[in-house]
């Protein structure tokens, strides 16, 4: 940012103005934990909104209060981002210094509504182009907040439009993205429309509404589609590590459903893996009619498309898939550092499992056999005070006599005391064996 836009923002500062503040949030890397802090730590500059609570003091700083890092839409329902929002959390108010802020840009003061209103085919092209570069330069700025809702607004031009006999999808079929093309349109009220599709493999199918990711963009002859994917799914990869808030009560979706009892990290990496996982199918159906020089150029989109979801996998703990990602970027480029990376981190993740997972199943055996051990001696001490009674019955029925004390009376005292002993051996035995069974499966799970 230059300096005289700095100093313009400072001196148009008011209470209650919007404007962009910087901050540096640290991260845990994954993987081994090492014997030093920072070596475990992972600094990330993210840029966000916030609303000015006081004015600058004498040393510069102000206070803020700052907006969420969920993404919000612009126009219509996000296709690849998590639907999220702000209600119900904390409000988060800090001090920054006056070089950490700046004014929003020219663009977002803008009503962008009416470009979501006016879009037609005639003018798709240019709304795609203007709204990716308007993303790009928030991402630029890293805010990737604001960035995801416009990448998600230069999508939404294309898709839609996806409602014509002709038209070419990208929808989910048994968890995977392939590509169909529509043949029937069954109109119905709100979302419930029915579409007649074919896919690459000739095999025909009637899907829902629900069921379309994507409208593919035909005459994308510069890949815009792919490279808006591939930004949004950076973005959402960054958002996973920034935004802590828990999804239970900030998640728009019903509270009964399985997304909103995840956390928002969980939700952003899916997303992710979706964006990625879209683009690679779109890639794979462009390259079937395209030259040599773009088929070229979308296998290096590729490349970066599996090299995202890889890390995006790697944040779900889905270690054998992004396994097969980095493997399959090597098998085209062997030379790719970041796939050799990603190699090596996992590795490194699952040494250190398997290392805290011996501790762990080593010390509850120690457990398991100190249990069993003071069960063991307690029922030997439990044997040998009963040999000791029946020896020196005589004895305790004379001395019971003498002080009238009935011995029926000393012999069911002496059961209880042997029966809550035997209870509480057994009851030890089962919680150590339920134990030992509990954290097997955890360990083994995690495999």
């Amino acid at each position: 940012m230059k300096e005289e836009e700095k100093q313009y923002c400072l001196k148009s500062l008011a209470i209650g103005s919007t404007v962009r503040v910087t901050r540096k949030i640290v991260i845990a890397k994954p993987g081994r934990k090492r014997r030093s802090q920072e070596a475990d730590s992972l600094t990330v500059t993210v840029a966000c909104r916030s609303i000015v609570a006081m004015l600058p003091d004498d040393n510069g700083n102000l206070s803020l209060v700052n907006d969420g890092l969920a993404p919000v839409p612009i126009g219509g329902e996000f296709l690849i981002a998590p639907t999220l929002n702000n209600e119900g959390s904390d409000v988060n108010e800090c001090e920054a210094a006056a070089s950490d802020v700046m004014p929003l840009l020219e663009f977002e003061q803008h009503d962008h509504m009416k470009d979501v209103a006016s879009s037609t085919k005639d003018n798709i092209r240019a709304l795609v182009h203007k709204y990716k570069g308007y993303g790009d330069q928030l991402f630029r700025l890293d805010d990737y907040t604001c960035a995801v809702s416009y990448y998600e607004a230069a999508l939404h031009f294309v898709s839609s439009k996806f409602g014509e006999i002709g038209g070419t999808l990208i929808v989910k079929k048994k968890g995977h993205c392939v590509v169909a093309e529509v043949d029937y349109v069954e109109d119905d009220e709100g979302n419930d429309s029915k579409y007649d599709v074919t896919f690459l493999s000739g095999e025909e199918a009637t899907i829902a509404h629900g069921d379309i990711l994507l409208a593919v963009w035909t005459n994308d002859v510069t890949f815009f589609q792919t490279r808006i994917l591939l930004n949004l799914s950076r973005c959402l990869l960054k958002l996973a590590h920034v935004d802590t808030n828990r999804g239970d009560s900030n998640c728009s979706d019903d509270d009964n459903s399985a997304l909103s009892k995840k956390s928002r990290r969980e939700k952003y990496t899916q997303s992710a893996v979706l964006g990625s996982s879209i683009a690679i199918s779109l890639c794979d159906y462009l390259i079937l009619e395209a030259s040599d020089e773009s088929a070229r150029e979308l296998k290096s989109l590729v490349e970066k498309a599996r090299l995202l979801r890889s890390r995006a996998f790697i944040g779900l703990r889905k270690f054998r898939n992004a396994t097969v990602d980095a493997k399959k970027v090597l098998c085209q480029n062997p030379s790719s550092r970041e796939a050799q990376s990603i190699l090596s981190d996992i590795k490194a993740i699952n040494s250190y499992n398997k290392l805290m997972d011996k501790r762990l199943s080593k010390e509850v055996c120690r457990w398991v056999q100190s249990a069993t051990e003071i069960s063991k001696r307690g029922a030997e001490a439990t044997s040998s005070s009963g040999d000791s009674v029946s020896t020196d019955q005589n004895d305790e029925d004379g001395q019971s006599t003498q002080i009238g004390v009935e011995p029926t009376q000393l012999e069911t005292e002496d059961w209880q005391i042997d029966r809550w002993r035997i209870a509480r051996m057994i009851s030890m035995e089962i919680f150590s064996v339920f134990a030992f069974v509990v954290v097997m499966w955890a360990i083994y799970v995690k495999e």
